[in-house]
Formats: structure tokens, sequence, C-alpha cells
């Protein structure tokens, strides 16, 4: 699946968009590390993670699905300017879009009371592992275990709010799905 619209897109500095960022506006990354590649490959993407965002207390964290982590919250900054604690920015290109469906202060609160529910769930190696079959083989599909690929957790949290992302034709969600969603519309990319 290719996607066009975010061709060309402004590539901005973090520090000059953090005014601009909303409760629910997603971060989507195309990362250079390993499992980016096999995400990517896999899901026929040019993304390979996507989380969501909102300001709190002069910040804007993300709330996002990883591997290592399970589900969390962690400073937007962090990625631009320290991912990993290693000194250094995200290895990738990062992208800030925005569902075009208003997200009132209610729906806000739904979506982010859902994601506060499931923060800090762990992954355990039997459902690394089937997370794994969902991604590279097609086996399976979400249910209801509460452990979630990164665009599961973001499906879920918006589906809170009544905003519904489409999936592929086997019913799985990746990144790209999101992305390619018409309801999606992408506004920077976050120079790294």
């Amino acid at each position: 699946m290719a996607i066009r619209h975010f061709d060309g897109i402004a590539r901005r500095a973090y520090q000059e968009i953090r005014s601009e960022i909303r409760t629910g506006d997603l971060l989507l990354a195309s990362g250079n590390y390993p499992v980016s590649h096999i995400i990517r490959h896999f899901s026929d993407s040019m993304f390979s993670h996507v989380g969501f965002v909102f300001p709190w207390n002069n910040r804007i964290l993300l709330l996002e699905s990883v591997e290592d982590d399970g589900v969390r919250a962690v400073p937007l900054s962090q990625y631009v300017e320290d991912y990993e604690c290693c000194g250094k920015g995200y290895d990738g290109r990062l992208f800030m879009a925005r569902h075009k469906a208003p997200i009132s202060n209610e729906a806000s609160e739904r979506i982010l009371s859902k994601a506060a529910d499931e923060l800090n769930r762990k992954y355990d190696k039997e459902e690394i592992g089937r997370i794994l079959a969902r991604v590279t083989l097609g086996l399976g599909h979400h249910g209801d275990n509460r452990a979630y690929i990164c665009s599961e957790f973001v499906d879920v949290c918006f589906q809170a709010a009544g905003i519904i992302f489409p999936r592929d034709d086997r019913g799985f969600i990746f990144p790209e799905h999101i992305a390619a969603d018409t309801n999606v519309t992408p506004l920077w990319e976050i120079a790294v």
C-alpha cells in the first residue's frame, strides 16, 4: 500500500510545532531499526510505528505501545532529542497527522481514559510470539487480552470516542492503515 499524501509535506522543527499540537494528533514513524524494517516489510508500509499525543503541563506526551515496554507514555521530545536515552533523536522519519473528526473535550477524555486504563500493560514472551505471528504471518487476531501492537493500541483508544480506522481484508490494523485513512490528514514531518 503506498501512501502518497505524506510525500512533500512541510518539514518543521519540533519547537516550531509544539504549540499547534492537539490531543489525539498521531505520531507516525518510519524507523531504521531492525524491528522497524520487519514491520514495514510485512505490513507493506512506509510506517513502522504509530502513537498519539496530548499536551499536558507544558509537555507533549506520546501514548504508544512498544515491544520492549508495552503501553507507555513518554515525552515526545525524547523521540526528537534523546530517543532511548542514547543522546540522539529517533533514527528514522517522524510525521504528525490529525484525524478530521473534531475531538471534543468529551472525546479526548474517553480516548485518554482508555489509554490510562491500558498503561504499563507488559508483554510476556508468549504474547510477543502471538503479536509477531499476527504481524509477520497473518495468523490470529487481536483479542481482548489487553496486549497490543502499536496500531491496535491506537485503534482501541480511538474506538472509545467512536473513531474507527480501516483494516486490511483479514481484519488486521497496522500503522499504514491509520495513515491511509482518508480521514487522517498529514500535518508535518518533524525534523530530527
